[in-house]
């Protein structure tokens, strides 16, 4: 149970960490991607409103779209040194550039830009020369596949390749389309986004070196406690059977003595309940310890079927209708000792608690005759196998139960004394369905009927 309980808190802890790095690195690479696209962007919204090219603010003069070459400002003998802008200037330009690129940007900038009129002759017209890996034909190419596109889904914004690029319509049916090399940009978003996945997987990796290491000194003080209360339960079962032995022979004695009487009757039943809770004790102390299931493949329907079949004459005797609904030739693999412990036990429960509800007084339950009634079923699903067992009970509150397998819970004290219940039962079955790998519920629907339920694999 502990070392369940051990391998819960990694689990958590580690759960969480990925967790707190996930945001964190999501949030990392999402701030990043923003910062790329936007950067691109602001460049494109420049080169957009000046036509497809920088503005002579920052290229010295203005390019005209139909140019297909740089001018020679060389061999120009007109050509003058623009003087930089005013403050003025800057701030009147300022819905067109971003005060983050410097005079040098266009000479950083690798684009190319399309311009589409479908009322040319020459429907397409290209300016590269601002860069020199991508030809007209290319970028006439990759103009027209973005154009198709934002004609079928009205996309302008987006990625081609390692080119970002931005559409922008005219009134006349025309398009300008603007592509910007971001190869760089996507390169360092990608090693930022790989980089980061490496460093969290080893930081991963030794938060769970460091909770492993330090979640078995802090449960080491734990495990020593539970071992001895089991030790202590081990001892306790073993030194209480010699007595009840010897006072279960006394009694045998005085029988044959004198006659029986309420008294050595009543003797013999609280030896009988001590014997019964000793064992399970025992029980459950070795379930709790995971010892070595016996497990083999069996007929669960048959194991069932059996053990249901000896409490047919148990109900009866206690004014019970038992109905059994087990599913045929129902395989399992498992310790058929202990599933057949968990029925006995389910149907003993049973028994001991079942009463006449509203619905079984007005004949409106399985039993006849208004008879506190106990059902037992076994559905397979698939792979899943499921185990019902649900009797009649009154004054039941509808919604779930699991508290009723906690060990030593009593619901009703003085109900529990005259049933003769320990509350350990219970805890026993749990422990061996789960011991199976199973999963256990109890619920009531109704308010009149309790539904214990097993799900297996």
């Amino acid at each position: 149970m502990i070392q369940k309980l051990r391998r819960q808190f990694i689990l958590v802890m580690m759960l969480s960490t990925l967790a707190v790095l996930t945001v964190i690195i999501g949030a990392l690479n999402i701030a990043n991607y923003i910062s790329m696209t936007s950067s691109a962007d602001n460049l494109l919204a420049i080169i957009v409103d000046n036509g497809g090219t920088f503005p002579e603010f920052f290229m010295g003069r203005r390019v005209d779209f139909g140019e297909r070459k740089r001018p020679d400002f060389e061999d120009n003998p007109d050509f003058t040194e623009p003087k930089p802008p005013s403050k003025e200037e800057w701030k009147d330009d300022g819905k067109r550039q971003n005060r983050s690129f410097s005079n040098e940007t266009p000479y950083m900038t690798r684009f190319f830009s399309v311009e589409y009129d479908p009322l040319e002759e020459e429907q397409y017209t290209a300016y590269t020369g601002q860069i020199a890996s991508i030809s007209e034909q290319d970028a006439m190419l990759y103009a027209e596949t973005v154009i198709k596109k934002f004609q079928k889904h009205a996309k302008m914004k987006g990625f081609y390749g390692n080119y970002r690029y931005v559409v922008k319509p005219d009134e006349n049916g025309g398009r300008l389309v603007v592509f910007l090399d971001v190869s760089k940009e996507k390169q360092s978003f990608q090693s930022v986004l790989l980089y980061s996945l490496i460093l969290s997987g080893i930081g991963l990796f030794a938060v769970f070196i460091l909770v492993w290491f330090f979640s078995k000194k802090v449960f080491k003080p734990v495990e020593e406690s539970d071992r001895k209360q089991k030790r202590f339960i081990t001892d306790a079962s073993h030194e209480l059977k010699t007595p009840l032995t010897i006072i279960s022979a006394n009694v045998e004695v005085l029988e044959m003595e004198s006659e029986e009487s309420q008294w050595t009757e009543s003797i013999k039943k609280q030896v009988g309940r001590m014997n019964t809770l000793v064992e399970q004790m025992v029980d459950l102390s070795r379930l709790d310890e995971n010892a070595e299931l016996v497990t083999e493949k069996f007929s669960l329907s048959d194991a069932v079927l059996d053990t249901a079949g000896v409490y047919l004459p148990v109900a009866e005797k206690h004014g019970d209708e038992l109905i059994i609904d087990v599913e045929e030739n129902i395989s399992f693999n498992g310790d058929e000792k202990k599933i057949r412990q968990m029925t006995g036990l389910l149907l003993d429960n049973a028994v001991k608690y079942a009463s006449v509800s509203k619905s079984s007084a007005n004949g409106n339950a399985p039993a006849a005759d208004g008879k506190p009634w106990i059902k037992i079923s076994l559905k397979q699903k698939g792979k899943k196998i499921i185990f019902k067992c649900m009797n009649s009970v009154e004054n039941m509150k509808s919604g779930n139960h699991n508290e009723l397998f906690e060990r030593f819970y009593r619901p009703d004290d003085s109900r529990n004394s005259k049933k003769g219940g320990s509350g350990i039962g219970l805890s026993i079955v749990k422990s061996i369905v789960e011991a199976h790998r199973g999963k256990i519920n109890a619920y009531s629907t109704d308010g009149e009927s309790i539904v214990f339920e097993a799900f297996f694999v």
